[in-house]
């Protein structure tokens, strides 16, 4: 999991600590498990990895929406990718009430 996240981040993944790598990932993982109901899979555990670089990469730009600076403009996106949200929907156990 360490590896496949440091892989996935490229050369920014220096800097980032491994504990706070695995922090965020435990969060993700987490949240995860929580939104689709059921444990981890393989597939799931991909989908955590990659919500924990997109976790790693927004790190103190917390509700930014968009920024301009010398006609240099920046905006973010807000949840996650329309991939993700797929995939986490596939996987999904809905229970019956």
């Amino acid at each position: 999991m360490l590896e496949e996240i440091k892989l996935m981040l490229g050369e920014s993944a220096g800097n980032y600590s491994d504990a706070l790598i695995q922090l965020l990932y435990g969060q993700s993982a987490a949240e995860v498990e929580a939104y689709c109901g059921c444990t981890m899979d393989a597939t799931m555990r991909y989908i955590a990895e990659q919500i924990t670089v997109i976790k790693l990469n927004r790190i103190h730009t917390e509700g930014l929406a968009s920024q301009s600076f010398s006609g240099v403009s920046e905006s973010y996106i807000d949840g996650l990718p329309a991939d993700i949200i797929a995939v986490l929907n596939r996987k999904r156990v809905l229970g019956v009430f």
